[in-house]
């Protein structure tokens, strides 16, 4: 006698099938979104790689040479040895910092045999890669609706701010430069900025997803184990991008003082997952803390981050920097969410109002501590559509639903629309600083084959920034962090490379940090005056067309070989 399954059983089993469609259903849209974000992404590299002049070189890098030269002097030193020194200024220094990334990405490069715009070019795809996909696993976790989740996502990874309008304004105004450019250019909350030019940021951004994620996973599920992941997790973060732990520190603290006071009772499961977190996460935090607060070097370094004025820009500003995904999700938000009993949907409360406070605190990194705040604001927003925005277009205005959804997504995504073409256009100009000349490659090869890190490189910045990553020797000066007392050493340049400059006042500038060679091309300073200038303190030792390289004169005793 066969037995049927009873009617329970069946809608189960078929509730369970259904599950397991949208689950699927799910990650192959999950795929089809990042290999959309890869593709548009790859288009403006492989546009530079393939029709650059014979007589240029392509750096691999289009947005920020001078922070990713940084990264890239970095897996230079990293290659071959545990610890990098700051070779971004002369002051001696010795090899003291550990960045797990640039470690690992140093250490593949030197395997794989590849030059670092390469290496750049496969951690672009890497991170795009992890830090989408670790969204869209959270948002499985955090947003239950399926369709909500999608419309999360795209706005996750595709959404940029309403920078747009500065754009306008410049072209209206006929102005040299747009207005307010951090409401633009800032890629920490950007997605799809991050995809196209900053992969270090969307490995962080991955983690920080990660480690908010597994928390909020292992309280649903009240299990350690995945407490003791996310403190894995917590110490990656705190050995390649320390500061992150201050937002997810902050975000899930709130959170577990809000279920505190929401279930009037001490969260003890949280209380030891929050104690594993801190296990893993604290030691490398500690390390990083000491050497920037010991070593006068690193300190020096964090001393002049606010070299650069990138400050977060202002609180009315912050519709324009985030766009309509910010204005949707405020929409959305309900202070009822903070007393909520989903545990998800507490976290995404917490996350979203945590960065109101984060990017305002008085750090000179504020600016970094918008990186993550792109997961709640998408949450929200999608929110905001499914349930507010489109319910009231199909009522009131049924036949403007459609194309007043469709601009709604437009306007979340034309400032990357147009941040993507753009890079077309800044490329196709084949110039600095994304571009060098072949004559300018020669020289720092040159360089790289006759150079130690006891030697110092001066020449002007645009090209004395590449001498840490095409040598082992330091420079005089490379980047507006990193070198020391950095506008001083900029100033001393243009004079040390002025032909008018005295040479008693040039000889002590070269002395003062014991300048080894000096790099001069011919529009930094007439080469043929500069040589008439140099006399017997500067010997040429390297010439092609257009650069020419000068090693500086000292005593028997201390001139090398």
């Amino acid at each position: 006698m066969s037995v049927h399954p009873s009617l329970p059983d069946r809608l189960a089993v078929a509730d369970q099938a259904e599950k397991e469609n949208v689950a699927s259903f799910g990650w192959r849209f999950c795929v089809v979104v990042i290999t959309f974000v890869l593709i548009l992404t790859s288009l403006p590299f492989i546009y530079a790689y393939t029709t650059v002049p014979t007589e240029r070189y392509f750096t691999g890098v289009m947005v920020n040479i001078p922070d990713h030269n940084q990264y890239f002097a970095w897996m230079r030193d990293l290659s071959h040895q545990n610890l990098a020194a700051n070779r971004l200024t002369p002051e001696p220094n010795e090899p003291a910092l550990f960045h797990l990334l640039w470690w690992s990405a140093g250490r593949a490069g030197a395997l794989l045999g590849l030059e670092f715009g390469a290496v750049f070019g496969i951690l672009r795809i890497f991170a795009t890669i992890l830090f989408l996909a670790c969204a869209y696993a959270f948002f499985r976790i955090a947003v239950p609706d399926h369709v909500q989740r999608r419309l999360a996502f795209v706005l996750f990874a595709f959404s940029g701010g309403l920078g747009i309008i500065w754009i306008a304004v410049k072209y209206m105004q006929g102005l040299p430069e747009a207005p307010f450019p951090f409401d633009i250019y800032t890629s920490e909350p950007n997605s799809f900025f991050i995809a196209l030019a900053f992969p270090h940021f969307g490995v962080a951004l991955a983690l920080i997803i990660a480690l908010i994620g597994l928390t909020l996973y292992a309280q649903q599920r009240q299990q350690l184990r995945y407490a003791v992941l996310a403190g894995i997790v917590g110490a990656l973060i705190g050995l390649q991008h320390a500061y992150d732990l201050l937002t997810v520190g902050a975000v899930l603290g709130l959170w577990w003082l809000l279920i505190w006071w929401r279930d009037r009772r001490f969260p003890a499961f949280l209380f030891k997952a929050g104690l594993i977190v801190v296990a893993f996460a604290l030691p490398p935090a500690a390390y990083l803390s000491y050497l920037v607060l010991t070593d006068a070097t690193w300190g020096g370094k964090l001393a002049q981050f606010d070299n650069a004025g990138a400050w977060t820009p202002g609180p009315l500003h912050l519709p324009i920097l985030m766009g309509l995904p910010l204005l949707l999700a405020l929409l959305a938000f309900r202070p009822r969410m903070l007393r909520s009993r989903d545990d998800a949907e507490l976290l995404v409360a917490v996350w979203f109002l945590a960065h109101f406070v984060l990017i305002y605190l008085p750090l000179s990194f504020q600016i970094h501590l918008l990186l993550g705040w792109q997961a709640p604001i998408a949450i929200l927003a999608a929110r905001a559509i499914q349930r507010i925005i489109w319910p009231w277009l199909s009522t009131r205005a049924p036949r403007l639903a459609r194309p007043a959804l469709a601009a709604i997504l437009g306007l979340c995504v034309v400032t990357n629309v147009y941040i993507l073409f753009w890079r077309f256009y800044d490329l196709s100009r084949y110039s600095q600083p994304y571009f060098l000349s072949q004559d300018e490659v020669a020289a720092l090869r040159w360089l790289g084959s006759h150079t130690t890190n006891q030697d110092v490189v001066l020449g002007v910045l645009e090209i004395n920034q590449h001498v840490p990553v095409w040598s082992d020797a330091r420079a005089y000066v490379a980047h507006w962090a990193g070198s020391l007392d950095f506008f001083t050493k900029r100033e001393n340049v243009e004079r040390v490379v002025n032909p008018a400059t005295p040479r008693d006042e040039r000889r002590a500038l070269l002395d003062e940090f014991g300048v080894s060679y000096v790099i001069v091309r011919e529009q930094d300073s007439p080469r043929a005056a500069f040589a008439a200038s140099a006399g017997p303190d500067l010997a040429p030792i390297y010439e092609n067309a257009t650069v020419s390289i000068y090693r500086v004169q000292r005593d028997t005793s201390m001139s090398r070989p």
